[in-house]
């Protein structure tokens, strides 16, 4: 009869709890949770996210992703010499998006992190899948534009320089090698940088922490962190094929070539650094950046409203309050 062997963690005598492939490392679950925040803040490190004095919003959906970073930033803040602060936007799906709020507010309290809340129904008139059935357009592809405008818009109207998303290492690869198969623009493909940089009254600066994260290691993480979650998925959440099969690939090569990845989104990374504001110019309704001199959502409102909304929708944000 054979016995299984035990592991020691590489950093300590206990037993090890996880392996890191690429890393080849065995560890025990309070140095793996070390072992993720220290690779998080090699990140902001080595791609300079940001600068002491940044004042820096985080965008909270309250899925495992945004929530990840929001805690490995609140607890390192005063290292990064930051002003943290959280948004989330309630787009108005039912019992879900009153989950989300609940599951935001708590965390960022926890973090001792105010929050500003966004109501999009307060905000826009209309919910999300109101706007929906209005505009005849993908939810997802809604969804996005709306959130890149709302979260923008806030930055500056309430003079934050970074926003910060949850952006992970897998979500940015796939998305680069389906737009490559698809016919990307450099444009677009330096809005999934691990840093785009800012553009005084059009642009804040985005930022994306997780950007060398695979999901299994925030899935992990948040689960020895003990960070509550929304675990129910969006009602709109759909498989698309091609984006899947994309990710089973990846999958495949890292399990045979352990750091495939990470050396993937290095190069990427590399191949991203293009200016995101070249061809773009203020929105004459609103000021926002737009391509054609109307940005999405005046141009979206136009349609779903009759009129662009943009700058309704910005002097709307600037009476939004932190939450209690």
């Amino acid at each position: 009869m054979s016995r299984s062997v035990r592991v020691k963690c590489a950093k300590c005598e206990r037993e090890a709890t996880v392996r890191v492939p690429y890393a080849k490392l065995s560890l025990c679950s309070d140095h793996y949770v070390e072992y993720f925040e220290r690779r998080v803040l090699g990140v902001i490190s080595r791609y300079r996210l940001f600068r002491s004095g940044d004042r820096v919003l985080v965008a909270v959906s309250g899925g495992k992703d945004s929530l990840t970073a929001l805690r490995v930033l609140s607890k390192y803040r005063s290292a990064l010499g930051v002003e943290l602060a959280g948004v989330h936007i309630d787009l108005g799906l039912g019992a879900h998006s009153e989950e989300s709020r609940r599951v935001v507010l708590e965390s960022c309290r926890e973090s001792g992190v105010e929050c500003y809340v966004i109501p999009l129904s307060e905000i826009l008139g209309y919910t999300l899948p109101e706007l929906v059935r209005r505009s005849r357009r993908p939810p997802c592809s809604l969804c996005g534009l709306v959130k890149r405008y709302l979260l923008n818009a806030a930055a500056l109207e309430w003079g934050f320089s970074v926003v910060v998303t949850g952006h992970h290492m897998d979500h940015i690869l796939v998305f680069r090698l389906k737009e490559a198969l698809t016919g990307q623009r450099e444009r677009e493909a330096a809005k999934l940088a691990p840093f785009t940089p800012g553009a005084p009254g059009l642009y804040a600066a985005r930022a994306r922490p997780l950007y060398e994260a695979c999901e299994w290691e925030i899935k992990l993480y948040r689960e020895l962190a003990g960070i509550r979650h929304v675990e129910a998925p969006c009602p709109f959440k759909y498989r698309d094929v091609i984006s899947a099969s994309i990710a089973e690939m990846l999958e495949k090569i890292e399990r045979e070539i352990p750091g495939f990845k990470i050396s993937l989104a290095r190069r990427l990374a590399k191949s991203s650094a293009g200016d995101a504001t070249i061809g773009v110019t203020p929105c004459k309704y609103c000021q926002m950046p737009s391509s054609s001199g109307v940005c999405s959502l005046c141009r979206l409102t136009l349609r779903t409203h009759g009129e662009p909304m943009g700058p309704r929708v910005r002097e709307r944000l600037r009476g939004v309050v932190k939450a209690e």
